[in-house]
């Protein structure tokens, strides 16, 4: 590496008006594959302001954030200051810390990139170019050539736009856990509960409400070797309650998959795995293999109505999903495999029709009583760049559905809360907005009494603290 190589500063600036009381993901583990990657080209350094800061919610809190950002990085040693605006809940905090840094530093250059900047770039741009480059799509090629035009003629003469490249596979570099040993022992003493895992890029779906193809959608993962090997050497180095595989679309291909899950089988691992796929991809020699681990499978299913299905654009074959996702968890029930339902409601085209027949559907699948299945339901967040966001036009017309809230990422108040002030539909507008809390809590009952002792016992813990003053559902031993 020449002496001369500009240091890059990687940060994640935190989030403004987000509640104080979400979980916070101790490690950003996207940003340090960001910074393994650069630091074979140029000296690398991570920062995270939401664990070292916090969550500034009110204008006093702002305003002592901004102290310490002005402290930090007047002593930060850094040519290049690149900020992961992940989210639009980091839109505000994104454009004060680089706000300050262009006050502190003003010929050192600032790039911006995320979820956000790939659907709004523009939200970037001023008059005063503040960022010198706004980056959308993968961060780490776009970013080493920014840092190579750097050298060679300084921050360009506008902000630029640029359409990053895809990191190939065969570019991947493990974690490396050394550029953040410094920020874990200071800020965990006790060491990571989770720790968050991405072992494969892209994601072939084109759902409604997500933002991933916003990026490339070719579906790259480590070797099923090397990915056993991080997750052993991420679980070595913090000794964690659970490692969580985030992967947009994990284990797409079948050979991948399995094998992936015999080696990790052969590690036997004592800590808890939680990963998220579809239930198609998911036969009975994987649900085997899966039993011989401390697992929860989490499956993305977001509604049981078919016309819902059709409109999230989550199956072409709706029906079929449905059948497979039946399938599926009557199998892992079968082999006592923990796995839940994740479910959007008030997605915009959402009606009373689909409410039910959602709620139908769950009905008969808590029919059961030595279920392995947890059901976990969230209300739709507005975020740009989805396709509920880029064609919101349709949406209106064809079912009525609105944001109230807008750009609810400008805003000085809880901006997850005004992310889930949608109207889905005419249908569910004023109180029918609630109508789903009201169908989920009078099924409460039924959901735990559908649950094996086992099962129980974990959603207690992990989900539903209210269960644990009750009896247990089922005989000990079961």
């Amino acid at each position: 590496m020449p002496q001369n190589s500009p240091r890059i500063l990687i940060l994640y600036p935190s989030c403004f008006y987000y509640p104080a009381w979400m979980e916070r993901v101790e490690v950003k583990t996207p940003l340090l594959l960001m910074a393994s990657y650069l630091q074979q080209f140029y000296p690398v350094e991570y920062a995270d302001f939401e664990i070292t800061i916090g969550r500034p919610n009110t204008p006093i809190q702002i305003r002592r954030f901004e102290r310490k950002v002005r402290e930090f990085l007047a002593q930060a040693d850094f040519d290049i200051l690149a900020v992961s605006c992940w989210t639009s809940l980091s839109y505000k905090a994104t454009i004060k810390v680089a706000q300050i840094c262009r006050e502190l530093c003003p010929d050192k250059l600032i790039v911006v990139g995320g979820y956000h900047p790939s659907a709004r770039p523009h939200e970037f741009q001023s008059e005063d170019q503040l960022f010198d480059y706004i980056i959308c799509g993968e961060g780490e090629l776009a970013l080493r050539e920014c840092a190579r035009q750097f050298v060679a003629s300084g921050r360009p003469s506008a902000t630029t736009f640029v359409n990053a490249p895809i990191l190939p596979q065969e570019a991947f570099v493990p974690h490396d856990w050394d550029l953040i040993s410094s920020f874990v022992k200071l800020n965990f003493p006790q060491g990571l509960d989770n720790v968050y895992l991405f072992l494969s890029r892209g994601c072939p779906f084109d759902c409604a409400f997500c933002m991933e193809p916003l990026k490339e959608r070719k579906w790259r993962a480590y070797s099923p070797e090397l990915a056993v090997q991080e997750i052993d050497s991420a679980a070595g180095r913090f000794q964690p309650h659970s490692i969580s595989l985030c992967d947009a679309c994990f284990g797409m291909r079948p050979a991948w998959r399995k094998d992936f899950l015999k080696r990790l089988v052969d590690l036997s691992p004592p800590y808890w795995v939680t990963l998220e796929t579809r239930p198609e991809y998911l036969d009975e020699e994987d649900v085997k293999l899966l039993s011989r681990l401390k697992v929860e499978i989490q499956l993305g299913i977001e509604s049981c109505s078919p016309d819902m299905l059709r409109i999230m654009r989550k199956s072409k074959q709706p029906e079929h999903f449905l059948r497979e996702f039946k399938r599926a968890s009557e199998l892992m029930s079968d082999h006592g495999v923990l796995h839940r339902a994740n479910l959007i409601f008030n997605h915009p085209g959402e009606t009373r029709k689909t409410l039910n027949e959602t709620f139908q559907f769950i009905d008969e699948m808590t029919a059961r009583s030595d279920s392995a299945l947890m059901w976990a339901a969230h209300g739709f967040m507005h975020f740009p760049g989805c396709d509920c966001d880029r064609n919101h036009a349709h949406y209106e017309s064809s079912f009525g559905a609105h944001q109230p809230c807008g750009d609810w990422w400008h805003e000085e108040r809880d901006q997850y809360e005004n992310s889930l002030r949608t109207v889905p539909s005419s249908e569910l507008a004023g109180d029918g907005i609630e109508l789903w809390r009201t169908l989920l809590r009078e099924r409460d009952d039924s959901m735990k009494h559908s649950l094996s002792d086992k099962a129980v016992k974990f959603a207690s813990a992990k989900y539903f603290p209210h269960w644990k003053d009750n009896e247990p559902t089922h005989s000990i031993g079961r």
